[in-house]
This record gives structure tokens, sequence and C-alpha cells, in this order.
């Protein structure tokens, strides 16, 4: 977990899975709780990601919704993890953002 003025940044490991989704999310969820201005889930690194992890981004932006925090999700464009993710809808429910960089660019700007 890394912290900026504007987000948290949370790194997901190279595989998430039914063994460490709920431990993913429990952080996830910290971060928001504990007030973070804004989160970003880091998914660049990660080669494997099974609905477990779908849930972890799907509960975690329901948390920022309800405290109106802004949350990116980094996304590399080609890999298993995008197109599970592209079959899943998620950048229907989701801010995707390419690399960390253009995601704390987003949240440097005022949300309205």
């Amino acid at each position: 977990m890394e912290s900026t003025e504007t987000c948290g940044v949370l790194k997901f490991p190279a595989e998430v899975d039914l063994s460490n989704g709920e431990a993913i999310l429990a952080q996830a969820l910290d971060v928001l709780d504990e007030g973070a201005p804004g989160l970003v889930l880091d998914l660049t690194e990660c080669a494997f990601c099974d609905s477990n992890g779908l849930n972890v981004i799907i509960r975690s932006q329901a948390r920022a919704s309800e405290l109106g925090v802004p949350m990116w999700v980094v996304l590399p464009q080609r890999g298993i993890v995008r197109r599970v993710s592209d079959v899943a809808g998620l950048q229907r429910r989701v801010a995707i953002a390419p690399d960390v960089a253009t995601a704390l660019e987003a949240l440097a700007v005022p949300q309205r």
C-alpha cells in the first residue's frame, strides 16, 4: 500500500483468487474507511484475476461511492486480466486507467 496526497494506491499481487481476495478487499476497505481522499487499485503486475478479483474491485467501488471517494482501476492494455475485465463489463462500472500516472493525474483534478 502506497499513499499520496490525493489517494491510496493498492497494488494487486500477481494472482488474485479465492485464497487472497478477501484479504485484498479488507485492505481496500480499510484505506477507504480511514479517510483516503481517493483510491487506485493497481493491477499492473496482476497476471491472473478470477471472479474474486472482480469482486474486490466492484465491492471497493461500491464502498468508495458510498463515501463519495473517487476510485480508479489500473489495468494493463493486454493480457488475461484485461480480457476477463472486458468480458465482465468492468469498464462500465469503474474508471479505468492504462497506468498509475494517469490515474493519479485524474485524482489530482478536483472531483465534482
